[in-house]
């Protein structure tokens, strides 16, 4: 049985530990796109846009007005959707669509809990953690934890469109460390990216736990690797 681990906080990958898309972001991006005259296949969609994903800058921008802000989020976004369409074949009046993808990943038409998120978060916020999201994402994730019911057990919110860094740059972190005056070693990092959270936290000096749900055989030696978030109830305990 690995050591238990104490900290006064927890923070948390959003997508992939809290949450997930709703049906895949094929599936998600064909069902609005058929009124658009849509040829592509789901599966088709979601091979196409992990490339286009993954080839993306980072979702960061340096700091600017919050209008601004949700401007530049938005055509970060708007890009990533037409290459999309351009690779798997234009759809019909493609900035309505995207309008709607848009809104459909800003609730819960695009997003849905992972089943024991709700448990973790609430025992956790009982046992007195400091608790906290550290992601890859944009001002939406706002009302997406508002509409998922789990804005009300969280301290803090770090995004990397805000902070001008995403993951795994070490200032995201650093600046939810900030926030909350702590020291890196008094804080957890909890997500499903080795790259991202657990590269990403150790850079910053937090301490990783890798969300294994797959249990996948890459889990670093010397971190803690889990298959559901439950099982940090009992891993950590409170500084």
């Amino acid at each position: 049985m690995p050591p238990l681990i104490y900290a006064k906080a927890i923070f948390f990958d959003a997508v992939g530990t809290l949450f997930r898309v709703r049906g895949g972001v094929g599936q998600v991006y064909w069902e609005i796109a058929r009124p658009y005259g849509v040829r592509a296949t789901p599966e088709a969609i979601e091979r196409t846009f992990q490339e286009v994903f993954s080839g993306a800058p980072p979702l960061a921008f340096s700091r600017i007005q919050s209008g601004l802000l949700r401007r530049s989020e938005r055509e970060w976004w708007r890009r990533i959707v037409l290459e999309v369409f351009r690779r798997v074949g234009m759809i019909r009046n493609f900035n309505a669509y995207f309008e709607e993808v848009f809104r459909a990943f800003s609730g819960l038409r695009g997003w849905e809990l992972y089943p024991e998120t709700r448990e973790a978060l609430r025992e956790l916020k009982k046992a007195g953690f400091i608790l906290g999201i550290i992601s890859n994402f944009d001002s939406r994730i706002l009302t997406v934890c508002t509409d998922l019911e789990i804005f009300q057990y969280l301290d803090s919110i770090q995004i990397s469109s805000g902070e001008g860094a995403a993951k795994p740059d070490a200032q995201i972190f650093q600046k939810a460390l900030q926030q909350h005056r702590l020291a890196p070693g008094e804080a957890v990092h909890v997500g499903d990216s080795l790259k991202d959270d657990v590269t990403g936290a150790r850079s910053a000096g937090l301490i990783p736990i890798y969300l294994n749900r797959d249990q996948a055989p890459d889990a670093p030696a010397g971190v803690l690797s889990i298959g559901r978030l439950t099982e940090i109830v009992s891993s950590v305990k409170p500084l």
